[in-house]
């Protein structure tokens, strides 16, 4: 179905005034590189302390029923509907539903990461790692009847890794092992590698890596306004700045799935609004990227008609600078606006206790810094005093004493004003005097894109704790999402070492020198990774939370309770 054919699907005034009615709100220059590398970084190999394991709700002891919509409140719209093409965490809610992959998590295996088949039934490697061949399904139709193939794939796969001219690829440069994509008959897949991968697997299976139409795509040049996959909901319709819908595939190659007749998604901006949405039960799930706060879930887990669940996610907030800017192109500038922040405060202030520290991998995890070692260095070490002495100092050396004035782009919603309004408080500290910029979500990501903005205050996140994945998206010159124009061949080089390093000792060295350039360089100031927690009515089954929003939105096993 086409975007430009809206269909209406839900009244939201009508709906959502009787929510209110029911439950009140709640009251580039490349960067300098003469610093040397922290050597307390480079020495660090340490294997850092796990958090704890989020609780994982029993299996439901009834069985499975057919029928029922899924109904969800989220707080933004796609900016278009190729999924290829955009970066921002909603895209997956809104698209998931509609598209398989090659392979898929296993959704009710979380937290634990195990890979299953999807369009490819089954798959194997040869003996020296370099050649993957997939073994597709057959009988297998698009939503419009069309028969799926192998030209399918490997049109989606290069799509991804070498977009046509005119076609952004945020994540085109996360398969740098990928050599070449063949499809050998219409049901087998092979992709060849020119070095062996620790993370193809695990990169494909992520949602974003949809399997999109062949002869939509050709036919109309992208996908930005048609939303056509082989998945258990067929698109039927939306009413643009309220409500999308998607009716079950009766056709789904998955015999008996899905369960639900359908899913409806409410865009309500207002967090109270979602809140008293969920609670009066108009909609029965808060799903990623935003969720709830911490708060709000003290309030939710004090009725047991509901479940909160809470998952650490690869989704880092940061500060982003803008290279080709001055004065942010003068490494003394960001320096100093990396030592004044307050990293502890945006966690306790902000995300209400609901994250940990980390640079440009998370602390809690196989490939960051030890947060006990992170406090000790300029910008983490509390109390700040001597931090924020040393700031100022840089400040004046790089000839702004009385400070500059600049601007700080955020996206339009709750959390993302929280994160600029408090970015705005720290520049004030140093006398640096910022103005707030709040954007919608396709206004904000074409933002980014060309470059129109200084400082950008946001959640950025990836499907996977993998450094392929991170440095792939946000950190390596030719990065989709490296909307600060960050360049360093030392940086460069050695995502190339460790994505072709197999020994995961010797990956976990790699990427923690990875880490200490990028804190020497501050392209970006690493604030928190977040912790997010949902929440779904109680009726709402066969659901785990992932580590990450752009992960199990597919809901092909979630059924509903009486």
């Amino acid at each position: 179905m086409r975007m430009k054919r809206p269909v209406v699907v839900a009244a939201w005034f009508a709906v959502f005034g009787l929510v209110l009615a029911g439950c009140a709100p709640l009251t580039t220059m490349p960067a300098q590189s003469a610093t040397p590398v922290p050597s307390e970084v480079k020495t660090a190999v340490a294997e850092p302390a796990r958090s704890e394991p989020t609780p994982i709700l029993k299996p439901a002891a009834d069985q499975p029923r057919y029928g029922g919509v899924l109904t969800m409140a989220v707080s933004a719209e796609p900016a278009s509907f190729d999924i290829h093409q955009e970066a921002a965490g909603q895209h997956t809610l809104y698209l998931t539903p509609a598209y398989n992959g090659l392979i898929q998590h296993d959704p009710l295996a979380w937290p634990e990461q195990t890979i299953i088949p999807d369009l490819a039934s089954s798959w194997d490697v040869s003996p020296d790692g370099l050649l993957y061949t997939f073994h597709l399904r057959t009988g297998v139709k698009w939503h419009d009847g069309r028969a799926f193939t192998s030209e399918d794939a490997k049109a989606s796969l290069d799509r991804i890794r070498i977009p046509p001219k005119g076609m952004k690829s945020p994540r085109g440069q996360s398969f740098p092992s990928v050599s070449a994509v063949q499809a050998v008959g219409p049901d087998t897949l092979t992709i060849r590698l020119s070095h062996p991968s620790a993370s193809l697997v695990t990169n494909l299976a992520n949602d974003w890596l949809a399997v999109l139409p062949k002869h939509i795509i050709e036919a109309n040049g992208d996908m930005k306004l048609d939303i056509m996959g082989t998945g258990p909901f067929k698109f039927k319709g939306y009413t643009p700045g309220s409500s999308y819908e998607f009716t079950k595939n009766t056709d789904y190659f998955v015999k008996g799935r899905p369960y639900l007749d359908g899913i409806r998604l409410y865009v309500v901006m207002d967090d109270a609004t979602r809140l008293a949405a969920f609670r009066t039960g108009r909609v029965l799930y808060l799903p990623f990227p935003v969720g709830i706060t911490s708060s709000q879930a003290e309030i939710v887990k004090a009725s047991p008609r509901f479940v909160v669940q809470r998952e650490s996610r690869p989704a880092l907030v940061r500060l982003l600078f803008n290279l080709n800017k001055p004065p942010l192109n003068d490494l003394r500038v960001r320096r100093a606006v990396s030592l004044g922040f307050d990293r502890q405060a945006f966690v306790a202030a902000v995300l209400e206790g609901d994250g940990i520290l980390g640079a440009s991998m998370p602390s809690r995890g196989p490939w960051g810094i030890p947060e006990e070692q992170l406090l000790r260095m300029p910008g983490y070490r509390q109390p700040k005093d001597g931090d924020v002495a040393e700031a100022k100092r840089l400040l004046v050396e790089a000839g702004f004493a009385d400070g500059f004035k600049t601007s700080v782009i955020t996206r339009s919603g709750g959390k993302f004003e929280k994160y600029g309004t408090f970015t705005l408080a720290e520049l004030a500290k140093l006398g640096i005097k910022g103005e707030l910029v709040m954007r919608v979500t396709a206004s904000f990501e074409d933002a980014l894109i060309k470059g129109a903005f200084d400082m950008m205050a946001h959640g950025e996140a990836t499907a996977l704790d993998d450094p392929d994945l991170r440095y792939g998206d946000f950190y390596i010159s030719k990065a989709g999402r490296n909307y600060g124009k960050y360049s360093s061949p030392e940086v460069d080089s050695r995502y190339e070492r460790q994505s072709r390093t197999l020994d995961t000792g010797e990956r976990k060295r790699i990427v923690r020198e990875m880490q200490a350039i990028l804190l020497r360089d501050i392209p970006d100031i690493p604030l928190a990774w977040q912790i997010q927690t949902i929440a779904h009515d109680r009726r709402v089954r066969n659901y785990r939370v992932a580590s990450s929003g752009n992960l199990n939105n597919r809901y092909q096993e979630v059924w509903l309770a009486d």
